[in-house]
């Protein structure tokens, strides 16, 4: 079995954008709004954070500021993914110098690497010396984080766990009997409690930047094995949290965001706003999520 090293719901963190820049002093207020809402972690600089879009300097001075947010209350973990090792290792040693607990990595994102080169890969991150979460998300990177190839890279002492995000609930059984020195951490939100079921430990969740309280709410149910009542809530929250595995995801959690009366901001080229009809569908699931939450005397 794995040690639980990495529990409860982080908060892959969204980027704020206001006149083409990154609002740090936003994005540090809205961290302190995550922790006090219960989330247990930050992750900057993720898919969601839209880290392929910012420039070096926005890339550290966010990592910087979740650290000063976080004033030592949850531990942070910046993406550190790149298109190669010396890139990925860069970022880890930055995230080293700057404080950060751990880091999440991909495999490398230029090409389509071989297993082998995926644990040359994080073999490469590990020598830096802080622990990582190995990030599984075969849709962006083109491999696939297989249990086989976890098991490898679970002989690297720094890889410590797996964001899974498959979207293959099987998985979660799959790499606790292969890799079982690995924490698994459900990386989809809408496999969330079948992910807990099966032994997930964590969540590094999307909407839970609109819904935070809701998210860790959810969390503790699956945690404590109340999966009746959790299933009733999850069900209801599932329209939003689906549109975490959908390639619009950084658009729609934005405007989530907005509708729980956050500031989401808007997203950085290549990517678009949602056209009205998808618009919509997500501010009606955010209200209907919020109005569960308050039935379930959250």
């Amino acid at each position: 079995m794995s040690a639980v090293r990495f529990p409860g719901v982080y908060a892959a963190t969204t980027t704020p954008f206001r006149d083409g820049r990154a609002e740090v002093d936003e994005f540090a207020a809205h961290c302190a709004w995550l922790i006090d809402a219960g989330v247990a972690g930050l992750v900057p600089n993720g898919s969601l954070g839209e880290y392929e879009c910012l420039s070096d300097s926005e890339r550290a001075h966010l990592v910087q500021m979740a650290i000063f947010a976080s004033m030592g209350r949850v531990p942070v973990v910046p993406g550190v993914s790149g298109k190669s090792a010396a890139e990925a290792c860069r970022w880890a040693e930055q995230a080293a110098e700057a404080g950060a607990a751990a880091v999440m990595a991909l495999p490398p994102t230029a090409h389509q690497p071989t297993p082998d080169e995926v644990v040359a890969h994080f073999a490469e991150i590990a020598k830096v010396g802080l622990p990582i979460i190995a990030y599984n998300n075969p849709f962006s990177t083109r491999v696939d984080l297989t249990p086989g190839l976890l098991a490898r890279l679970a002989e690297i002492e720094q890889v410590q766990a797996v964001k899974e995000f498959s979207q293959d609930v099987r998985r979660v059984a799959q790499i606790r009997e292969r890799a079982p020195r690995l924490e698994v951490i459900c990386g989809c939100d809408d496999t969330l409690v079948e992910a807990m079921l099966l032994g997930a430990t964590g969540w590094i969740a999307g909407l839970v930047n609109a819904l935070p309280a809701q998210s860790v709410q959810l969390y503790r149910m699956c945690a404590d094995g109340e999966f009746v009542a959790a299933a009733e809530l999850y069900r209801a929250m599932l329209p939003i949290l689906r549109w975490d595995a959908d390639p619009r995801f950084v658009q729609a959690i934005k405007l989530a965001q907005e509708e729980a009366g956050r500031y989401g901001g808007p997203v950085r080229l290549p990517r678009l706003a949602l056209p009205p009809e998808e618009a919509d569908e997500v501010r009606t699931a955010v209200q209907a999520a919020i109005k569960a939450t308050r039935t379930n005397a959250l």
